[in-house]
């Protein structure tokens, strides 16, 4: 079987397989003496503050590690000191590259030159059909002369298109600004760690090694996966980890974090009981620090912050409500969807739209309907209470819903609006898990007597388990992150998304409120990580429920 393998590209190859790892390991160990002399700067000097100093100190202890990985395989003549320097050359290249676009203000640029990017159009299709025409021309036998006319058409076509974008206005000024020294050491840098990365791909020093060839694939596989695995860690994992770390720390997101330990996580999550006797308050009968979150008779709970078990108390409620109504109708609609009525496919779509509108249109719609003065559904209930006395002997007094004001109420408008908006998604999923059912199973059943209800409940049912996991899963999923639909909603409220009396506080928003507008951004990091473990928590529970009921 073939296999993907990087090119072998020549490099001038001045030295032996044997010497260039010498020469090599004393590198790595220059290396490393420097990335450990920058890490030393980055965590004693006061020049760098804040997300820069953190970022900096991350960088250069991951490079370290793999430095002093790099310089003992080497020592050793093993496979992965190869490996290792490979990668830490790789990175430095990397790295220098993007310090260098950085200082030069490359990435601004490029949002310049999306601005200016529908003025080089007309001179790029000019250069595409001239690309076009030599091609055609070529198929044709058509003359040289013709064929490098339209060569030089579309080359001064492209010269245009970079002229009209100003792309090389802006190459000029990054080669002006690259001739100062620091950023011409950078070059250098990426020069010098390229050509050693380069080299150390090289066949030659792999056999020098006696690297195996399921080696050198998987090396293969990783470096052509590694943009994919860089943009992973930088954008994902890296963040990921940065939270974990700033939870334990104070830190406003401007100057230098304040480490707290697990601080941020005991105030979030501490509860105290008492007991209150006759005529006792809360404050009383509560420890200091704690304020009354419930009362049930004369036990007091109390929390340390109230407004975060308040916002646990409604997404819970939520998704109580918000889940069945989303799931259950998704079911029943997508076996009526799943017949072979004439116009079929229209319904289908018309089902499947709120879920691909947006959130803030959706969301404004909604609020101009829950209007209490001249929304719809108010306007909708009063024509039905007016017909209603209408009836003898029918009496009954028009409700006038405040849905968007009365705390009692604004938690289940949120309920009505998200199960609207998920019901014909979910539909579509259990369309296509319909679908899939073994229509043998329904004929035998069939020919056995079996009703409608019974098939459903019996061959249907069944055969819908891991759809309806996937479904209960990713929706339950969906309300434990509820937030773009409080903040339209309730826009007015403190904090923002609150609602009324904060009925509708949800951990996002009260996350969103305590790092974007308090700048609390260690506390709202340790919020995240609950709510990342209260998500965990639910699909374990599901994965263990769907496990259970495979195997019975």
């Amino acid at each position: 079987m073939a296999t993907l393998s990087l090119p072998q590209v020549r490099v001038p190859r001045v030295l032996s397989p044997s010497a260039w790892l010498r020469a090599l390991l004393v590198w790595r160990v220059l290396h490393t003496l420097a990335i450990g002399a920058g890490l030393w700067w980055a965590l004693t000097s006061e020049a760098l503050e804040g997300p820069g100093r953190i970022a900096g100190i991350a960088a250069a202890s991951i490079l370290l590690l793999i430095d002093l990985g790099g310089v003992a395989g080497l020592a050793l003549q093993r496979s992965f000191g190869r490996s290792l320097s490979l990668a830490g050359d790789y990175l430095t290249f990397l790295g220098a590259i993007l310090v260098l676009f950085q200082l030069n203000d490359v990435f601004r640029g490029l949002d310049a030159l999306g601005a200016t990017f529908i003025r080089g159009v007309p001179f790029g299709l000019i250069a595409i059909l001239a690309w076009v025409v030599t091609g055609w021309g070529e198929q044709r036998g058509t003359l040289e002369r013709t064929r490098r006319i339209a060569r030089f058409v579309a080359w001064g076509a492209v010269v245009a298109m970079l002229l009209a974008v100003g792309l090389l206005p802006g190459v000029l000024t990054f080669l002006a600004r690259t001739a100062q020294p620091f950023q011409l050491g950078l070059v250098v840098i990426a020069l010098v760690s390229g050509y050693l990365a380069w080299r150390t791909f090289q066949s030659d020093v792999a056999e020098e090694l006696a690297i195996s060839n399921r080696t050198t694939r998987t090396l293969d596989g990783l470096l052509f996966a590694s943009p994919n695995l860089l943009g992973f860690a930088a954008f994902f994992a890296g963040p990921l980890v940065f939270s974990l770390f700033v939870s334990l720390t104070e830190w406003d997101a401007f100057g230098d974090p304040t480490f707290v330990g697990l601080g941020n996580y005991v105030e979030i999550l501490a509860l105290n009981v008492g007991i209150a006797s006759a005529g006792q308050s809360a404050s009383e009968v509560l420890a200091p620090g704690y304020f009354e979150w419930f009362s049930i008779g004369n036990v007091v709970v109390g929390a340390q912050d109230v407004l975060f078990w308040r916002s646990i108390r409604n997404i819970v409620v939520f998704t109580l409500f918000a889940l069945p109504l989303s799931t259950i109708p998704a079911l029943f609609l997508a076996t009526l969807l799943n017949s072979k009525a004439p116009g079929i496919k229209v319904f289908r779509a018309i089902y499947f739209v709120p879920s691909i509108a947006g959130v803030v249109a959706v969301a404004l719609i909604w609020r101009q309907l829950f209007d209490s003065t001249i929304g719809w559904l108010n306007y909708l209930i009063s024509l039905t209470v007016a017909g209603l006395n209408n009836l003898p002997g029918v009496t009954i007094t028009d409700p006038r819903i405040q849905w968007l004001s009365d705390a009692d109420i604004a938690l289940f408008s949120l309920v009505i609006v998200f199960s609207w908006m998920f019901i014909g998604y979910n539909a579509v999923l259990f369309l296509a898990g319909l679908q899939g059912v073994d229509k043998t199973l329904h004929e035998a059943a069939m020919i056995d007597g079996a009703n409608r209800w019974q098939r459903f409940r019996n061959i249907t049912l069944p055969s819908l388990r891991p759809t309806t996991f996937f479904v209960v899963a990713s929706t339950g999923i969906l309300t434990l992150q509820l937030f773009g639909e409080n903040v339209v909603l309730f826009p007015t409220t403190t904090p923002i998304g609150a609602g009324p009396q904060n009925s509708t506080l949800t951990p996002v928003v009260y996350l969103y409120e305590q790092g974007f507008r308090r700048f609390a951004f260690g506390y709202a990091s340790a919020v995240a990580w609950v709510l990342f473990v209260l998500i965990f928590i639910f699909t374990l529970v599901q994965f263990r429920r769907q496990r259970e009921q495979a195997e019975g």
